[in-house]
C-alpha cells in the first residue's frame, strides 16, 4: 500500500505553522483543521509486485458559516491516502476522497441541505450470517439534497432526493459487484379542523450486480434490476374516551427485471384502518382491519429492495389477505396482560385460506432475590380451514439481572412455538438465549464471559432451520486489557449484493434455484495495553471458515485477517507504526487464496490552521 506525506514535509510543517484563531473574510466565518503524516510503507502480496515507498498522507477539515449559521453553514473534508477504518495511516486499502455538506436556512420556513461523498479504493464486507465478513475494495459515491416548506397554518412540504453507487471487488476472486440507486421523497402533512392528514410520493430505482464468489445463479442471471413508485395518504383524529382513530391508503407499482430475462410487473394497494380508547384507568382497548391486494408482490418488493436476485416462481399468481384484529391489555402494579383475536384471510392460486388465532398474555416485572425478574408468558390457539382442525402456540420469556458482591450476571431465554408466519399455512417455532457474567477481582481489574444462541425454523418443512451461537469473554487489567470469541452458524438465505441474508419470505414461496445454504464458524482474539504514558499498542486476529451451496455449485470459503498498531503520543505529533495481513479464497472462483500485507512507520501531527 501506499502511505501519506512524507516524512520531512510533516516534521517541517509541524514545526513552521502555528495555531490561529477562526477566519473572518467579510461575513464568511472560516475554521480548517486537518492532519498530516509521512512515513514509510510496503506491500507484499501472492498477485501482485511487491513495492515499498516513502509518502504522505492527509486530512482537512474546512468548515464554517456565511452571514450566520443559520443562513448558511458548511463543511468539506478531503484526505488522501488514508484507511478511513482502523487507522488513518495503514490498512489493506489506503483510500482517498471527499465528502461535503451544506445547509442553508435552518430554523427558517425552507430549510435545506446538500451533501456529497465520493470515495476511492475503500474497505467494505461481505457478509454471511454468524461469521467474520470476508473483505471487499471498491469505490462509492453518494450525493443527497433535502429542502422544505413549513409555513404555520398551511400544508408542510418536505422534498429529498438521493443518488447512491457503489463497485468493488472481492479479495480472493476475479468477480466484480455493484448497486447503485436514486431515490425521491415528497411529503406532506396537514391539520383540519382536528384531523391530522399527511400524504407522499416515493420514487426508487435501483440496480445490482451480485459477485458470482459463494454461488453461481445459472439460468437466473447476476444482475437485476428494479423502479418502484408509491403514493399514500393517512388520516387521524381523536375519539372519545382518550381515543384515536387513523386510516392510511397506499398504492405502489412494482417493475423488475434480471439480466436472464425474467420480469416482474405488479400494482400493489393496500388500505388500513384503526381505532383505540381508553375507557377506565389502566385498561385499553382496540381493532383493526388491513387488507393488501398483492400478497406476493408485497413479499416480492422486499426483495427487490435488499438486491435480490429475481425469483419468480409463483409470484406471478394472484394473491390477496385481509386481517382483522382486536385487543385489550390491562395494567395491574407489576402485571401487564394481554388478549388478542386475529383473523388472516388470504388467497392466491386460485384457493383460499383462512386462519383465527386467540391469544394471551401476560408480563410480569418485579426485584426478585436481590435482582431484577421480567418474564412473559402467552398462548395461541389457532384454527385453519387447511387442516380443519386447530393448535396450541405457546411463546414465552425471561430476563434477570442480578448482583452479588463483586459478581454481576444477566442473562435471557425467549420459546416460540406454532407462531404463525405471514403466509397462513405456515407456522414458525424456535428459541433464542443470551447470558453473560462478570466479576470485579481488584480495583481497576475485571473478567467478563458472555454467551448467546438461537434457533428457528419453519414447523414441518425440512431445510428452513436458521440457528447460530456465539461466545466471548474479555480481561481488562491497569493499561492491559485480552478478548476472545468463537461463533458458528448455519442456515439458508438469499445472496444479495452485500451478501447473504435471511429471507423475507417462507423458504418454500422461493423457488430452490434461489435458495443458499451455509454453515460457517469463525473465532478472533485481540491484546491492547498501554506500558507507558503515551503509548498504546493493540493487535488482532481474526479466522473464518464457511462452506456455501446452492442447487448448481457449492464453495468452501476462509478468510484470515491480522492487524498491529501502535501509536506514540508526543505533544502535538503522533508517532505510528502497523501492520496488516489479509488472506482470503474462495474455492468457487478457482484461484488461489489471495494474500495481501503492508507495514508502516511514520509521523503525524494535527493542526488548528485557523
Amino acid at each position: 500500500m501506499k502511505c501519506a506525506g512524507t516524512l520531512v514535509l510533516a516534521l517541517v510543517v509541524a514545526l513552521a505553522v502555528p495555531s490561529r484563531a477562526q477566519k473572518q473574510v467579510g461575513e464568511t466565518s472560516l475554521s480548517l483543521t486537518g492532519d498530516l503524516a509521512g512515513g514509510y510503507s510496503a506491500d507484499y502480496s501472492n498477485y501482485a509486485n511487491s513495492d515499498h515507498s516513502f509518502g504522505g498522507s492527509g486530512l482537512a477539515t474546512l468548515s464554517g458559516s456565511y452571514f450566520n449559521p443559520n443562513f448558511l453553514s458548511f463543511m468539506v473534508e478531503p484526505y488522501y491516502d488514508q484507511s478511513r477504518v482502523n487507522s488513518n495511516s495503514q490498512s489493506i486499502t489506503a483510500s482517498s476522497g471527499v465528502s461535503a455538506s451544506a445547509s442553508i436556512f435552518s430554523g427558517s420556513h425552507f430549510p435545506g441541505s446538500v451533501s456529497y461523498s465520493k470515495n476511492f479504493d475503500s474497505s467494505g464486507t461481505y457478509g454471511i450470517p454468524g461469521t467474520v465478513n470476508y473483505t471487499t475494495h471498491g469505490d462509492n459515491s453518494l450525493f443527497g439534497v433535502t429542502w422544505g416548506l413549513l409555513f404555520d397554518g398551511w400544508p408542510t412540504l418536505n422534498v429529498s432526493f438521493s443518488d447512491g453507487s457503489s463497485s468493488y471487488s472481492v479479495f480472493g476472486t476475479d468477480s466484480e459487484g455493484s448497486s447503485s440507486y436514486k431515490t425521491l421523497n415528497l411529503n406532506s402533512a396537514y391539520t383540519l379542523k382536528g384531523f391530522n392528514l399527511n400524504g407522499g410520493y416515493q420514487y426508487t430505482t435501483s440496480g445490482s450486480e451480485i459477485p458470482d464468489i459463494l454461488v453461481t445463479e445459472e439460468g437466473q442471471g447476476t444482475n437485476t434490476s428494479s423502479t418502484v413508485s408509491s403514493v399514500y395518504f393517512g388520516v387521524g383524529h381523536r375519539l372519545p374516551l382518550h381515543g384515536g382513530f387513523s386510516a392510511t391508503l397506499n398504492r405502489s407499482s412494482l417493475d423488475a427485471s434480471a439480466g436472464s430475462g425474467e420480469n416482474y410487473n405488479s400494482t400493489i394497494d393496500s388500505y388500513g384502518a384503526h381505532a383505540n380508547f381508553n375507557p377506565i384507568k389502566n385498561l385499553s382497548v382496540g381493532t383493526g382491519v388491513y387488507y393488501l391486494d398483492d400478497l406476493f408482490g408485497s413479499l416480492y418488493n422486499s426483495l427487490v429492495s435488499n438486491g435480490v436476485i429475481l425469483p419468480v416462481a409463483e409470484t406471478q399468481s394472484s394473491s390477496s389477505t385481509l386481517n382483522v384484529d382486536a385487543y385489550a391489555t390491562y395494567d395491574l402494579q407489576a402485571l401487564h396482560l394481554r388478549a388478542g383475536y386475529l383473523r388472516m384471510d388470504q388467497g392466491y392460486g386460485g384457493k383460499a385460506y383462512v386462519s383465527n388465532a386467540y391469544n394471551a398474555a401476560g408480563t410480569y416485572s418485579h426485584p426478585l432475590l436481590g435482582g431484577f425478574f421480567t418474564g412473559t408468558l402467552g398462548v395461541t390457539r389457532t384454527s385453519s380451514n387447511t387442516s380443519n382442525q386447530s393448535w396450541l402456540g405457546l411463546n414465552t420469556s425471561v430476563n434477570y439481572t442480578h448482583r452479588v458482591g463483586r459478581w454481576s450476571m444477566g442473562g435471557t431465554f425467549a420459546y416460540t412455538q406454532a407462531a404463525q408466519t405471514i403466509i397462513v399455512v405456515y407456522t414458525s417455532s424456535g428459541y433464542s438465549y443470551s447470558g453473560s457474567i462478570g466479576r470485579k477481582i481488584r480495583r481497576r481489574m475485571y473478567w467478563n464471559v458472555a454467551a448467546s444462541g438461537e434457533q428457528s425454523l419453519l414447523t414441518n418443512q425440512p431445510g428452513t432451520s436458521n440457528s447460530g451461537q456465539s461466545y466471548s469473554t474479555s480481561f481488562s487489567f491497569p493499561h492491559l486489557s485480552i478478548s476472545g470469541s468463537y461463533a458458528k452458524s448455519n442456515g439458508n438465505g438469499l445472496v444479495t449484493t452485500a451478501g447473504i441474508i435471511a429471507s423475507p419470505i417462507p423458504i418454500p414461496i422461493i423457488p430452490s434455484t434461489e435458495v443458499v445454504f451455509f454453515n460457517g464458524e469463525s473465532y478472533s482474539a485481540g491484546i491492547g495495553t498501554s506500558p507507558v504514558r503515551g503509548l498504546t499498542i493493540s493487535a488482532s486476529f481474526s479466522k473464518a471458515l464457511s462452506n456455501t451451496a446452492s442447487v448448481t455449485s457449492s464453495s468452501k470459503n476462509n478468510n484470515e485477517n491480522a492487524n498491529i498498531y501502535l501509536v506514540y503520543h508526543l505533544r502535538k505529533l503522533d508517532i505510528t507504526a502497523g501492520y496488516n495481513k489479509l488472506n482470503q479464497g474462495f474455492s468457487l472462483s478457482g484461484l488461489p487464496p489471495q494474500m495481501v500485507g503492508s507495514y508502516y512507520f511514520g509521523v503525524s501531527r494535527w493542526f488548528h490552521f485557523f
